[in-house]
């Protein structure tokens, strides 16, 4: 599958942060730095012995003893506290930010983009309704890649009865010899989506879980993700523009069983006439020969016809997929 030998490369490079941790940044805004100024000063106080784990406790509500003593910061910092608490963030983003000794742990992705939002302040709530949809949509994990180019990989749905697949924006349909597969790519995408689904012919069920994002901005209109995800509005979604090209994916079967045909014929005349000894069957290879310059020189004309009247075949396209054909075959 090209996506999968593709997403290994990605995931080098992505960003990845929980969908509810992004939310959770773009609605504390200016808080950010405030709040975590102001949990470092109370780190670092001599009151007691692991002074953040018994704050955490008192922003739950927990009363200890010496609980007093976090209440000045809680009273200040409540709204931000109770954003982390609505999307169940609070302990990842304070007990386990820190390491034993209370150092704030290194290259934490929620600094990353906390920097990604400052830089686009002007779009924060565009960001924000971005990781809203994706909530929606189940996925619970953001992966971005800032300069990915999804139009320059090719994707594959395998129409057997269990796969992934991905799922993107403008998609068009790659004519393919296979009758097992369905190969696009997309003009221009701003997410890839990855998803799974079991079931065969018109029983396919998409799978709610292993869904995925990669996003290469998130600065961009929410709508241009799916409203929802299901088999219709997906795998569906492929398989009709895969019968719109259905012209397509059989002129270049034709074109492929066309030139494997010739090179099996071709491959038999040569085996057969280094074993030639008789004039008879000497002019009888020889017209056989003949014939098969006049079918290669068909092939040729048949490419070029198929080429010139599609236009989403291409004379590379063609030669790619009769090698494939031929790796197959051998």
């Amino acid at each position: 599958m090209v996506y999968s030998a593709s997403s290994e490369k990605w995931g080098k490079y992505c960003k990845q942060i929980p969908t509810n941790h992004l939310i959770v940044l773009c609605e504390i805004e200016e808080d950010f730095k405030s709040f975590y100024s102001d949990l470092e000063k109370l780190i670092k106080s001599k009151w007691n012995k692991d002074p953040l784990t018994k704050l955490y406790h008192a922003m739950q509500g927990k009363t200890s003893m010496g609980s007093h003593k976090y209440n000045s910061f809680i009273e200040k910092h409540k709204r931000t506290i109770e954003i982390m608490r609505r999307y169940s963030c609070l302990s990842n983003l304070t007990i386990l930010s820190y390491d034993a000794n209370g150092i704030r742990v290194d290259n934490l992705v929620e600094d990353y983009f906390y920097q990604y939002i400052q830089k686009h302040k002007e779009d924060i709530d565009k960001i924000k309704d971005v990781a809203l949809k994706i909530k929606e949509l189940g996925i619970s994990k953001i992966n971005y890649y800032e300069h990915l180019d999804f139009s320059q990989f090719e994707y594959t749905l395998d129409t057997s009865y269990k796969c992934e697949f991905s799922f993107l924006e403008n998609m068009e349909i790659i004519p393919t010899y296979s009758s097992n597969q369905i190969k696009y790519k997309t003009k221009n995408s701003c997410y890839c989506l990855t998803l799974e689904f079991s079931g065969y012919g018109n029983n396919k069920k998409l799978s709610n879980y292993g869904k995925s994002i990669v996003v290469n901005n998130l600065v961009f209109n929410p709508n241009r993700l799916p409203d929802k995800l299901t088999s219709e509005s997906t795998i569906g979604l492929i398989y009709e523009l895969a019968e719109k090209e259905k012209k397509a994916k059989n002129d270049t079967r034709n074109s492929v069983n066309s030139n494997a045909i010739n090179n099996d014929l071709s491959d038999h005349f040569e085996n057969f006439d280094n074993t030639s000894g008789s004039k008879e069957l000497d002019d009888v290879l020889r017209q056989m020969q003949n014939s098969l310059v006049q079918l290669q020189m068909f092939g040729t004309n048949f490419d070029n016809e198929i080429i010139s009247s599609n236009e989403d075949i291409a004379d590379e396209m063609i030669n790619k997929e009769k090698r494939l054909y031929l790796d197959r075959k051998n």
